[in-house]
């Protein structure tokens, strides 16, 4: 037997459970460490939270989506609308925002045990995949704050996953569903309005298509995600009067990226900030950001390349912002001692689960265990949304969307090293008689 094929036959032993074990399991912890959670841990509501919490009731109280007094596409609505939903249902209230995400963070474990078992064909492997992404503390950490990642992810996740399927079965009406999962998901953060770009390299270089087959289905994708968005472009341009497909706060962020790279940067110094004059039309705002950090970078393309590294340095370098957040926030007040010692856990334990997650791509590309080609899709996309911080601030908040995709190789390599362990034991057992 080569050392390829008894690698491979830890995915490939019989398991004991069936899914509705493994995932009633995965279910129960998750609901059990994120509820005790958010029983015992309730920080303040602030920055981005705040926003998102105060402009929900204002949907729900009929006052629509506004900021100084007039329509704004500033940030996107998705996460504001979906509050003001549950809102009118259970009426408006800070914790029902957490439960809500509560379950969307289960949701998303859920959905890396699908997209793992579509690759692997291991319930156990995507269960330890999934395991590990519960288990990430700064992922338990952001579910004490009414953050639109929790959503915003697990729309993503429902989206690989559906692709994933039409990689398995063929089916365009899959591709569709996908596209416009994904549409919705660019209401609540528009990051992912380009990736088609993924679905265009999936199909012609990963799955093999021909070009006729290629143009088709990332057309498909590209329609469904664009009726997906279509509500909020809608809404825009009866609102606003203004094309706008669903943020106008792009050009801001672009600007921001020329003045720094791991911090959130803004001036009142209007000999530093040409936005300033813009701040009350968001459109003109945009633009006029967009203008000047596309002028930035087209006259500065050294120091936008090395400062486009310096960012994804900040984007992967630690898992502390969570900490700040939530602990940081707390009363009695931490100590700086004390908020230090979490944020060391968080790093450490990052660093280790990442470090586990590189092995596990490293035994993949190695072709040390077979998986299906479908493997390359998530990991297409933490390619693409890298690739989008070489030009925005970046730190490690923004990472959260990725690490689902990424669960898939930690539990890929954690798998590995089970089975070489159990391998090595069975021959000390076998040395020993």
């Amino acid at each position: 037997m080569t050392k390829a094929s008894t690698i491979s036959s830890s995915f490939n032993s019989p398991q004991q459970w069936p899914h509705g074990r493994w995932l009633t399991v995965l279910i129960a912890v998750n609901l059990v460490i994120r509820g005790l959670w958010l029983c015992f841990v309730h920080p303040p509501q602030l920055y981005d939270f705040q926003w998102y919490y105060t402009h929900a009731v204002q949907i729900l109280h009929g006052q629509g989506y506004v900021w100084y007094g007039h329509y704004t596409a500033y940030w996107p609505m998705g996460y504001p609308f979906f509050l003001a939903a549950l809102f009118r249902l259970f009426g408006p209230s800070v914790e029902i925002g957490l439960i809500a995400n509560a379950l969307l963070s289960t949701g998303v474990a859920v959905l890396v045990y699908a997209l793992t078992y579509t690759v692997v064909q291991s319930p156990r492997t995507a269960f330890v995949a999934a395991l590990g992404y519960t288990l990430l503390p700064s992922h338990i950490e952001w579910n004490a704050v009414l953050g639109s990642e929790e959503l915003y992810t697990f729309l993503l996740m429902l989206s690989l996953w559906v692709f994933s399927l039409h990689a398995m079965r063929k089916r365009l009406l899959l591709v569709a569903l996908s596209g416009a999962v994904l549409g919705i998901a660019c209401m609540v953060r528009p990051i992912a309005m380009l990736f088609p770009i993924g679905v265009l390299v999936y199909e012609r270089w990963i799955a093999r298509q021909s070009w006729r087959q290629t143009v088709l289905v990332t057309a498909i994708f590209t329609v469904a995600l664009v009726l997906g968005i279509l509500p909020a472009t809608v809404r825009n341009w009866m609102t606003m009067h203004h094309f706008i497909l669903v943020s106008t706060n792009g050009g801001v962020d672009l600007w921001q990226g020329t003045k720094a790279d791991g911090v959130y940067f803004w001036s009142w110094d209007p000999r530093v900030n040409p936005l300033l004059p813009y701040q009350q039309d968001d459109f003109l705002e945009n633009k006029v950001g967009m203008h000047v950090a596309l002028s930035y970078i087209l006259h500065h393309p050294m120091s936008t390349i090395v400062h486009g590294f310096a960012k994804w340095f900040f984007l992967y370098w630690q898992d502390t912002n969570v900490v700040g957040v939530t602990f940081g926030q707390l009363r009695p007040a931490w100590s700086a001692g004390q908020l230090l010692a979490a944020e060391v856990c968080n790093t450490v334990a990052y660093y280790v689960w990442m470090a586990l997650a590189v092995f596990g791509l490293w035994v993949v590309a190695r072709g040390k265990v077979q998986v299906r080609p479908v493997w390359w899709f998530p990991l297409l996309y933490v390619a693409y949304n890298t690739a989008l911080f070489f030009f925005f601030p970046a730190w490690d908040r923004f990472r959260y969307p990725m690490m689902p995709c990424l669960a898939v190789l930690f539990g890929v390599g954690c798998s590995v090293l089970w089975g070489r362990w159990i391998q090595i034991k069975g021959r000390q057992n076998l040395t020993i008689e």
